[in-house]
């Protein structure tokens, strides 16, 4: 920890895309550029809500103010899932996969935390996550698999609510965005491992169905590998395991206690 916060927070890492995303649509130009790879520096592949949202931000922050604030999230978001307790978190830290997020500064402990509040408090945070990178998505078909209508409405209502305030704001960035996914196609393999997306997202589903067939404790954790699967690149995204166990473990443990006060 101590080696990527001196030898890599002072250099720009991937929060550099989403803030150069932003300032695109704040100067009025392109989102996206079709023709970048996967290794084009700071190429924005998101959906264009993330952009969309930082846009009043970086209007006012400059580049490196917005990275501080960046790490900062990320660090917060960390010691959430960690229970606020920092060995812990320095325990997550030797999972190599966290020690690399950290190192880019990617979005994937966000989408953790994100997972774990989709579960344990706010299923709209499912929408949230799905804005940001498509795959947290599959939260929402869990519920729906698990029958939890109303949490499944929330999460959907959100996520339309997202999609037509974001189509009504930059109708140009999503036609960038479609044009994106045409170019890259199902096939694209882009990620940790060489394998075609629709593949991916195909075994992802099939996870999420059985993990909405399982009972939770052991189909929550199944629905974070789902998701994983999806991301491709996303290994650190397996944190949320973490509270999603520890938080199960505390509820098993209070309802143990609450059965036998009452038998006794």
């Amino acid at each position: 920890m101590f080696v990527v916060a001196i030898t890599r927070w002072g250099a720009g890492q991937d929060q550099d895309a989403y803030w150069l995303a932003a300032r695109r649509l704040l100067d009025g130009l392109p989102l996206y550029d079709p023709p970048a790879t996967s290794v084009t520096p700071f190429a924005y592949w998101y959906p264009p809500p993330l952009a969309q949202v930082l846009v009043p931000i970086v209007a006012i922050l400059p580049a490196r103010a917005f990275d501080i604030a960046w790490i900062g999230l990320l660090l917060v978001c960390f010691l959430w899932m960690a229970g606020w307790r920092p060995l812990v978190a320095l325990a997550l830290v030797a999972y190599l996969p966290v020690a690399v997020e950290l190192w880019f500064d990617n979005v994937h402990i966000v989408l953790a935390a994100l997972i774990v509040l989709g579960l344990r408090r706010w299923p709209w945070a499912f929408a949230i996550g799905a804005a940001i990178k498509i795959a947290p998505g599959l939260g929402i078909l869990y519920l729906l698999l698990r029958r939890r209508w109303r949490e499944a409405a929330i999460a959907i209502g959100l996520g339309l609510v997202i999609l037509v305030i974001s189509l009504a704001i930059g109708p140009r960035a999503w036609s960038g965005f479609i044009t994106t996914l045409e170019a890259r196609g199902p096939a694209d393999i882009s990620g940790l491992l060489p394998i075609p997306y629709f593949v991916r997202l195909f075994a992802a589903v099939l996870v999420t169905m059985v993990a909405a067939a399982v009972r939770p404790r052991i189909g929550e954790p199944l629905l974070v590998v789902a998701i994983t699967i999806a991301l491709a690149d996303a290994l650190a995204t397996l944190i949320a395991i973490v509270p999603i166990v520890v938080l199960a473990s505390r509820s098993t443990v209070v309802s143990l206690a609450a059965e036998k006060a009452v038998q006794t």
